[in-house]
């Protein structure tokens, strides 16, 4: 009985995942496909104040129905707090994937993992420490919206730079 509920299971899945995109409106113009290069700047907050630099490079696209597509790319990122007297300031470095996914026309989803390293540093009125470095982990979800074939704006919630929340613009070249 088990198997045959699986083997069930495992048909209606199927079914529904090759029709799951069939009724979604056509798009005109892919927002992120093969060869095209972004370039972001956000600014967000959660640990502290983040800004973050990144740029990526579409390396394989055309997947599901033409919406879809891979991209790498580099990150760098900045954040601080202060509390009491006390500077903590923090430095990443990270090298980026994602998966790009377009519903309907100049909105770009997308899924983005990040990993590379950093060094945090804090200071007082009394002390000042040597810092130490770190590896770092990030993801998020996020979105951007194009106003036109090139500029867009952008959200992204998950663990980024230190923040828990983005927001930015974003210009492919």
């Amino acid at each position: 009985m088990k198997k045959i509920i699986g083997i069930l299971s495992l048909v209606i899945a199927m079914i529904c995942s090759n029709n799951a995109y069939a009724e979604l409106p056509e798009i005109s113009e892919p927002t992120f496909e093969r060869g095209d290069l972004i370039g972001s700047l956000t600014v967000g907050y959660g640990w502290g104040f983040s800004q973050r630099l990144a740029v990526e490079y579409g390396v394989a696209g055309g997947w599901i129905d033409d919406r879809a597509s891979l991209g790498v790319g580099a990150a760098l990122g900045n954040s601080f707090t202060s509390y009491y007297g006390n500077l903590w300031d923090q430095l990443y470095v990270d090298a980026i994937c994602s998966f790009h996914f377009q519903f309907i026309d100049r909105l770009d989803t997308y899924v983005q993992l990040g990993l590379g390293f950093g060094y945090s540093f804090w200071s007082n009125y009394y002390y000042n420490d040597n810092g130490y470095a770190f590896f770092d982990f990030t993801g998020s979800v996020g979105a951007r919206y194009y106003f036109n074939s090139a500029f867009a704006v952008n959200a992204e919630v998950g663990y980024t730079a230190g923040s828990y929340f983005m927001a930015g613009i974003t210009y492919k070249f």
